[in-house]
């Protein structure tokens, strides 16, 4: 009984608005979107690629109608690159089909809990089971709030089942001379793409255990590949350019996130039961959180993460320092 009286705190807490607050022209828009993603549903059970270009047209025209938040925007976007993503399958789609649904109803699923509060006759709709989200603050070591929360992974552990790779080729670009995003999160036997969109050549390697690799030295419009069979996290940096860092977190886990520069984040379609939610930041100390997901409900956590670690200068794929100068 306690345990439902937390959960049903946490859920309001969650949604502290009333439909009737919710403004009156934003409604249409979300209709359009739920019509539009039941659409897109049925056509892929029947295996009927011409039905969705109908439907996906809908999507990418109503999410331009999304508020103009930093959350909804991020939402906005994913989006609308899993509804086009639908319309260019890889192979023959009959994985990527599944994994690009499962993006579209995570991203409809994020604008919801963060945009649209207070909607219980909706429910979580187009996602599945229940969801997990809420806003990661981030602090320095005085605790004073860093404005840009992005970057801090979460996900949730203990769910059964053997992740499959994404088919989608993830990606970590080299642009102005950093990795762009810093931070990646893939499950076991994805391959991520790292394209250089820059002026000047890069040398992408990593000497995590595991996941050893040297992409050699590359320039401009080129891209090489590498496949994470092993889990656990790998150091990415550049042999030229010292500065260059970034993260792949290759996770045994689908249900993974990765903060928006707010800090929000989402999980969707989540099983029924009790996990745990674990969360992740280079300069921060690890966290392990209790989570219990009910059918039809999303749960929030109240998370802070707080730098306490320091920066530490790595050496080159030789072990040696960089010269001052590159």
């Amino acid at each position: 009984m306690r345990r439902l009286v937390l959960l049903t705190l946490v859920t309001l807490l969650a949604h502290p608005r009333s439909v009737a607050q919710e403004p009156a022209s934003l409604q249409p828009t979300m209709q359009r979107f739920t019509d539009a993603v039941t659409a897109i549903e049925q056509a892929l059970a029947k295996r009927d690629r011409a039905a969705l270009a109908q439907p996906v047209a809908t999507i990418l025209e109503a999410a331009k109608a999304l508020p103009t938040t930093p959350t909804a925007a991020a939402a906005a976007a994913r989006i609308t690159t899993a509804a086009r993503n639908l319309l260019t399958p890889v192979g023959d789609g009959a994985a990527s089909d599944a994994f690009d649904f499962a993006q579209l109803r995570a991203a409809c699923t994020a604008c919801h809990l963060h945009t649209r509060d207070g909607n219980p006759e909706r429910g979580l709709f187009p996602n599945h089971h229940g969801a997990a989200f809420g806003i990661v603050r981030r602090q320095q070591r005085d605790g004073t709030p860093v404005p840009d929360a992005s970057g801090v992974a979460v996900f949730v552990e203990g769910v059964e089942g053997k992740p499959t790779p994404m088919p989608r080729l993830p990606y970590i670009r080299q642009k102005g001379r950093r990795f762009e995003p810093a931070l990646l999160a893939v499950t076991t036997g994805t391959t991520v793409e790292f394209p250089n969109d820059d002026v000047v050549f890069h040398n992408v390697f990593s000497l995590s255990r595991g996941n050893t690799f040297d992409l050699g030295s590359y320039g401009k419009g080129t891209s090489k590949q590498r496949t994470f069979d092993t889990p656990g996290l790998v150091k990415v940096h550049c042999n030229i350019h010292a500065d260059m860092a970034a993260h792949v977190l290759v996770l045994q886990t689908p249900w993974h996130a990765v903060t928006a520069v707010d800090g929000s984040w989402s999980i969707a379609d989540l099983p029924d039961g009790e996990f745990t939610l674990r969360v992740w930041h280079p300069l921060g100390d690890e966290q392990r959180h209790r989570l219990v997901v009910v059918a039809g409900k999303a749960t929030t956590l109240p998370l802070v993460v707080q730098e306490t670690k320091n920066r530490v200068q790595h050496t080159d794929k030789n072990g040696r320092s960089y010269p001052e100068k590159y």
